[in-house]
């Protein structure tokens, strides 16, 4: 696996939909901030209210909240995968973003078949032991 910064490339393309989602995820980030956790609403995951069962994200409020109260191991505990991807995976993509649109430089990675495919089934697994961890806890 190749992992380059190249200069002089045009800026990452977001579509409007994307852009609108994540205005969106953070306005609700921070209404659950300023109301807390302590309100109850109605079940949003239209996996949960057709089958009952948290999806392999459940609990990304709650986390949100944790994560915007300070309390990292609360978010942890929550949800892994949606913490490790809020404090981790997030602010790495904003740097990315920033940087190709402040200076032209991009990330680029360049990989083999195999290396992907290795890739793609370690994420498939990980979210697969999230779920698990989900479920058992949460239910």
């Amino acid at each position: 696996m190749r992992v380059e910064l190249v200069r002089g490339t045009s800026g990452y393309r977001a579509p409007g939909a994307a852009v609108f989602a994540a205005i969106m995820l953070v306005a609700l980030g921070l209404t659950v901030a300023w109301l807390g956790t302590s309100h109850q609403g109605p079940v949003i995951c239209p996996f949960r209210a057709v089958t009952g069962l948290p999806c392999p994200t459940c609990g990304l409020v709650r986390t949100t909240a944790a994560l915007l109260h300070g309390r990292i191991g609360e978010a942890f505990l929550t949800n892994p995968f949606d913490a490790f991807f809020l404090i981790i995976v997030v602010p790495v993509g904003i740097v990315f973003w920033s940087l190709n649109l402040a200076f032209g430089v991009a990330v680029r990675i360049s990989s083999g078949r195999t290396e992907r495919m290795v890739f793609w089934w370690t994420v498939v697994a990980v979210v697969a032991a999230n779920w698990v961890y989900v479920l058992v806890t949460q239910l």
